[in-house]
């Protein structure tokens, strides 16, 4: 991890001061670079290759089926569950994503029994949360764009069984908006921003490595 950060947040042209986040030694960005900046450089290549996510893939090209659909929407539960749980935060992607299963035929018994991402720290700073937050904040963009290609699957119109795609509808750009504006506040500090970026680059690795066996409860 320390590899890569190195080799998005360098800036060959001036000399940085660098940071410590546990274990971890990160470069400062240069003072001109914003944080969201630093963030999208950090996090391009996990990025990239999400959108290559053979799930998430079949969603945007529209030829997932059902059954996939749903395998999918299981991974992504654990995923969320635990993370809205570890960042203290309101569920509601755990809430949009208990109704999609419902709608799909996972009952509460066996949405109890779906398995959980356990690799969340258990005591993060508020700063390696905002970091974090990058991550799903993010994400949220390109559901509305995923949402539109379900047509085929759950039908022209229909929100049920794609809640958690749809997001916060009209409004996903408005809460995006309100999370840069948090992240901008952040104090440019390189213990912070060292914390920040940590949180956005663990978490997008979690979610990486997560969403390999996306695909094992339905073969």
């Amino acid at each position: 991890m320390s590899c890569i950060l190195a080799r998005c947040l360098l800036d060959r042209s001036v000399t940085l001061p660098v940071a410590r986040f546990g274990n971890t030694t990160i470069p400062e960005a240069a003072p001109l670079r914003s944080l969201r900046d630093v963030l999208r450089s950090a996090t391009s290549e996990p990025h990239e290759r999400l959108h290559q996510h053979e799930g998430l893939a079949a969603v945007a090209a529209g030829t997932i089926g059902r059954p996939a659909y749903t395998a999918l929407l299981r991974r992504l539960y654990g995923f969320h569950h635990s993370f809205e749980l570890a960042a203290r935060t309101i569920p509601e992607r755990t809430r949009w994503l208990e109704t999609d299963l419902a709608t799909l035929g996972v009952d509460a018994a066996m949405l109890a029994g779906l398995p959980r991402c356990t690799v969340f720290p258990a005591i993060a700073s508020p700063d390696y949360l905002l970091g974090a937050s990058y991550v799903v904040e993010g994400s949220a963009l390109g559901g509305r764009g995923l949402s539109r290609q379900l047509d085929g699957l759950l039908g022209t119109g229909i929100i049920a069984g794609r809640r958690f795609f749809s997001g916060h509808g009209m409004e996903t750009g408005e809460v995006w908006r309100a999370y840069l504006a948090r992240l901008s506040a952040a104090s440019t500090a390189a213990s912070t921003r060292a914390a920040i970026v940590a949180g956005a680059v663990e978490t997008f690795t979690i979610f990486e490595q997560w969403l390999e066996g996306w695909n094992k409860q339905h073969e």
